[in-house]
């Protein structure tokens, strides 16, 4: 295995371990780049993610697997920049939320989950 699946095996382990914690769909957890070979012109890949969870990816029209596969990794590592932010404010918010708030309990029972959710997006997967 190459360094660089490697690296996209273990970002798509963080991925899964996060669209896990709760109830998800199957495609969240697959990544794919495709080899083309379209109308007797030299093939190209392409890298693509469909997703409840994130966003849609369809990467460009690459000369090399490695290409695709780059596009791929950087796509997945936006992907979690993005998931892990988001966690992030929302803890935050609970952290900081009015206690005399009707929410406020509903709010403080989610930290644990953002915490969780932040963990599993940086690779610790320990309990």
């Amino acid at each position: 295995m190459t360094l660089l699946e490697l690296e996209i095996t273990e970002l798509s382990e963080r991925w899964f371990r996060y669209v896990g914690m709760d109830h998800h769909k199957d495609k969240d957890c697959h990544w794919y780049v495709e080899k083309y070979y379209s109308y007797g012109e030299l093939p190209y890949y392409q890298a693509f993610h469909w997703a409840y969870i994130g966003s849609d990816f369809q990467g460009t029209k690459c000369t090399t697997l490695e290409e695709a596969e780059e596009e791929l990794r950087d796509n997945l590592a936006l992907q979690i920049h993005i998931q892990k932010q988001y966690d992030l404010r929302h803890l935050e918010d609970a952290k900081t939320h009015d206690p005399n708030d009707k929410w406020y309990d509903y709010v403080q029972s989610m930290i644990p989950q953002y915490e969780r959710g932040i963990r599993y997006l940086n690779g610790d997967f320990n309990e």
